[in-house]
């Protein structure tokens, strides 16, 4: 047995590696289902609008499920919900699999049943996260752990797609969904083999109601109010970058290849990142905030020209080090600096942010492209993000810690994320 980080009990030194081996799985099968799912409405119903209305429809009460989820991961368990959500969304794979032999298909099929995988895919994102505080042990610290997950999440969204893409073409679409089911089912059983994380967090009897409260205390925390803004303002930037203008200019030459690759190079960048989380740790909080903001600013900026096609590239891997070096940062934070109680809503709370803030940009954008070129949204988006990106290492200096530790060189660092100066010497 090792002792995790203070205040949780010795786990088992596996534990650790039984969650990633979890992790992986659940990844995978997403990964892998995002390509296959609107794949087949597109096969089935042969319209390409198909895809888009059925990912609109879900996209609703995906943002319920994403605050209500996180009301039932603390007060209801976070193994408990990790392994329900990869169960949920294994059955809507074999739900759909057990429709499509017995019936038609018709985009009311795929409507319900997406919105019944997002009741798993959701809740279980954020029941997941907060898995990560009870599972460190003294060699797999924190910030190790939350790089390494962030590498193997970015490893399953680079080679998720690929291998969908070669299974689809090798196997008959209801065994891809097989795959897709059992990678779920296999994340569900690894789950449950988790000696921590069964009890609720939350005091029991807590309603709904009394819950919505706890955004307060939550957002109460100076660094959660700073993730937030930033994630909210920088979803709204690049949702619609990637999501429109990138599939455009692409399209316009006529190189579906390369728009492949530019997205693929985000997912390697974002592995280099996770990986110096993994190897360094996120000690020096202020320097990697600020340098992670920096990287991502840098990357957007290479989208004002991307008619060069290779600054699309370049962009994508530079911005995709600094959302390695974010995304296992924030992991650490919400971690450190959330009450136990209410960390399931801390983390479903950027979930919720996400999936708010990307059809806000989408409708932005649209609007500015019957005034604007593609090139020319770019080049305003790029300097918007230059702002929040700006706003944000300058407000990150603010409210981080320099150093994560209490005791380095001396510094005191409150739960709120503040830092607190040099201790009195006795």
């Amino acid at each position: 047995m090792t002792q995790g980080a203070p205040g949780h009990v010795a786990v088992p030194a596996i534990t650790p590696y039984v969650y990633l081996a979890s992790a992986a799985m659940s990844i995978l099968g997403n990964a892998v289902a995002s390509i296959v799912w609107p794949w087949m409405v597109l096969e089935r119903s042969g319209n390409p609008a198909a895809a888009g209305i059925v990912a609109t429809a879900i996209a609703v009460p995906s943002l319920i499920f994403a605050f209500v989820g996180g009301h039932l991961v603390d007060t209801v368990g976070r193994k408990p919900m990790s392994v329900v959500s990869d169960v949920v969304s294994a059955l809507s794979i074999v739900l759909l699999i057990m429709v499509d032999h017995v019936a038609d298909l018709s985009l009311g099929w795929f409507i319900a049943l997406g919105i019944f995988g997002a009741v798993g895919d959701v809740p279980g994102m954020s029941a997941r996260s907060a898995l990560v505080g009870d599972v460190v042990t003294e060699k797999m610290t924190l910030d190790r752990l939350s790089g390494v997950n962030q590498t193997i999440a970015s490893f399953g969204f680079l080679v998720g797609p690929a291998l969908a893409g070669v299974l689809l073409s090798t196997l008959n679409m209801t065994d891809v969904l097989w795959i897709t089911a059992i990678c779920s089912f296999a994340a569900a059983g690894l789950t449950t083999l988790l000696p921590v994380g069964t009890s609720a967090a939350a005091e029991e009897g807590e309603t709904l109601r009394g819950s919505l409260g706890s955004w307060k205390r939550i957002l109460a925390v100076p660094a959660i109010r700073l993730i937030a803004v930033v994630s909210l303002a920088s979803t709204v930037c690049v949702a619609p970058l990637l999501a429109v203008l990138l599939p455009a200019h692409f399209q316009s030459i006529d190189r579906p290849g390369l728009l492949g690759i530019t997205m693929s190079a985000y997912a390697v960048g974002e592995i280099v990142g996770g990986a110096y989380v993994a190897w360094r740790g996120t000690q020096r909080r202020r320097a990697m905030w600020a340098v992670a903001a920096g990287l991502e600013i840098v990357g957007m900026l290479f989208f004002t020209v991307i008619q060069l096609n290779w600054t699309a590239m370049v962009g994508m891997v530079i911005a995709g080090i600094g959302g390695g070096l974010f995304a296992p940062m924030i992991m650490v934070i919400v971690t450190e600096g959330v009450a136990n109680d209410v960390r399931g809503r801390a983390f479903s709370l950027f979930n919720a942010l996400g999936m708010f803030a990307a059809p806000i940009g989408l409708v932005i954008v649209t609007g500015l492209l019957h005034w604007l070129n593609i090139y020319h949204v770019c080049i305003v988006l790029s300097l918007v993000f230059l702002g929040v990106g700006s706003w944000s290492i300058a407000r990150g200096w603010a409210v981080l810690p320099r150093y994560a530790n209490a005791n380095n060189e001396g510094r005191t660092v409150h739960a709120d994320g503040v830092d607190c100066g040099d201790h009195e010497r006795q």
